[in-house]
């Protein structure tokens, strides 16, 4: 019996490992550490990559940002710091128009 599940991962760019916090309460992933790991995605199509198609152009328009792969060391019910202390200032101030 042939297994047709594969589990192929395409990526356009090349990723970087990181490890970090999950909060459900905002939605938001607090990151601790990356690990330095980075793995490359051998597209053509992205600069950072040694299989780039465009070597010595300087203004080709191929991806050259790192996406994040991300590992949840942390997964919190809350919100995070930062959502609980904007949380905290929107009680404090008054609405109405701003000067």
């Amino acid at each position: 019996m042939v297994n047709t599940r594969r589990h192929v991962r395409f990526s356009i760019a090349d990723d970087v490992r990181s490890f970090g916090d999950q909060y459900r309460g905002c939605g938001h992933y607090v990151r601790i550490y990356q690990t330095g790991i980075t793995h490359d995605c051998e597209s053509p199509y992205c600069k950072l990559s040694p299989s780039h198609m465009h070597k010595t152009a300087r203004n080709c328009g191929c991806n050259s940002e790192y996406a994040d792969y991300r590992r949840v060391r942390n997964l919190f019910q809350t919100k995070c710091d930062a959502c609980q202390a904007d949380e905290a200032d929107q009680h404090g101030r008054r609405t109405g128009r701003q000067w």
